[in-house]
């Protein structure tokens, strides 16, 4: 079926004034939609990363203390949990706050906690060494 001059176009509306306007037309489902916050939310990086590491501590206290598993075992089962209480975490309080950025809190959130590691590593060492340059120079 060809249409010709006289039928109405798709893009045409009801009461033929014109062309439909799309760019009006997003711009409003988009103002509509767009309620939550597209940014990464500090505060809920700051608790995940929070709840990531008492996770990963309770559950090494729980497997290694209490059943009495191996080492070995007892890291990954906690940094299983750690990462399950990070994941949760993360997504919840995104959630609750609206926020859009669910993915970029937790990703964040994994950045915090290996700088934290980082730093303590750095601390570590950097005492290690103090130590032992005061021991020596002592006498």
């Amino acid at each position: 079926m060809a249409y010709s001059a006289s039928s109405p176009d798709m893009f045409d509306t009801q009461s033929n004034e014109g062309p439909l306007d799309l760019d009006e037309l997003t711009d409003d489902v988009m103002a509509e939609v767009d309620d939550g916050d597209a940014g990464p939310s500090l505060p809920i990086i700051l608790l995940s990363a929070a709840s990531a590491i008492a996770g990963g501590i309770i559950a090494l206290y729980i497997t290694y203390r209490l059943l009495d598993l191996g080492i070995e075992l007892s890291a990954g089962i906690a940094t299983f949990c750690a990462s399950l209480a990070l994941g949760i975490t993360g997504a919840g309080l995104s959630i609750l706050s609206g926020s859009r950025a669910a993915m970029g809190n937790i990703a964040f959130s994994c950045g915090l906690i290996v700088i934290s590691l980082l730093f303590l590593g750095v601390c570590t060492l950097l005492g290690a060494v103090t130590a032992l340059l005061i021991t020596l120079l002592s006498g």
